[in-house]
């Protein structure tokens, strides 16, 4: 199960790298947003989603990390 939650924290971290990667799927005046073209605030949209994702990623992380050491204490 841990292998699965490591996946799972990689593929949180890689969603904002692959879509902001995808520059041609963004790269468009249209439609503007407060006269800000769709090309700018796209990204600026995936600043706070990014970090929201980075969170969810953190908690995944530190449950497995206390997880982890509960189950080596266990052990001894």
């Amino acid at each position: 199960m841990v292998k699965g939650v490591y996946a799972i924290i990689a593929i949180l971290l890689l969603i904002p790298l692959v879509v902001l990667l995808d520059i041609p799927s963004y790269n468009s005046v249209n439609p503007t947003l407060f006269g800000i073209s769709f090309f700018y605030w796209y990204q600026m949209l995936w600043m706070p989603l990014g970090a929201i994702l980075f969170y969810i990623a953190a908690i995944l992380w530190n449950r497995e990390e206390k997880a982890g050491r509960t189950v080596s204490r266990r052990r001894r």
